[in-house]
């Protein structure tokens, strides 16, 4: 019976998680910094997932929270965001403990800048979202320069702020959470 209840609950996280990284990115359309902001919380939301259910699980959940975003959303910039980058905490761990330390870091920014190309492209060419497109033609090369350069440094900013969620999550609300 115990192994059912563990089951159950990590089903339950994962389903409670999903929906309320969802309802994150659909405030997207209501708070105008939430394009940015949003998919960034979605992702510290489905920690719980990672950590309750393993990395498949919260790989689920971000297709999941993928799908539901892109159809549901207003902000489609946030929704397609979070669908090309919310990868990121299902990858961090596995990719931290083949290379640990600093060696990690530029698998991790050539993994993210890789996908932030991706997006960019698929913005541009499929999606052909026109006011996103027109914002960054109107920015010059060196403001461009400075855009992935700050995306880069809200990486490793990020990664940090997964760490200390991941810790708190563990040692305060987890135990909250789940007792016994």
């Amino acid at each position: 019976m115990n192994g059912m209840n563990e089951r159950t609950r990590r089903l339950a996280v994962g389903g409670m998680m999903t929906a309320l990284a969802t309802a994150i990115l659909l405030m997207g359309g209501v708070i105008p910094a939430a394009t940015f902001v949003g998919p960034a919380l979605a992702g510290i939301v489905l920690l719980p997932v990672l950590i309750e259910g393993g990395r498949r699980m919260a790989l689920a959940a971000w297709v999941a929270v993928s799908a539901l975003s892109l159809m549901l959303c207003a902000d489609k910039e946030a929704a397609l965001l979070f669908a090309f980058l919310g990868w990121y905490p299902a990858a961090k761990w596995p990719l931290e403990s083949k290379l640990p330390g600093w060696q990690s870091l530029p698998v991790k920014l050539l993994l993210w800048n890789a996908c932030a190309g991706a997006l960019a492209a698929s913005i541009f060419f499929v999606f052909r979202m026109d006011q996103v497109i027109a914002e960054y033609r109107e920015m010059s090369l060196a403001m461009l320069v400075v855009f992935v350069v700050l995306a880069n440094v809200t990486l490793m900013l990020y990664d940090r702020l997964l760490n200390t969620m991941a810790v708190v999550y563990v040692k305060k609300l987890r135990p909250k959470l789940f007792k016994g």
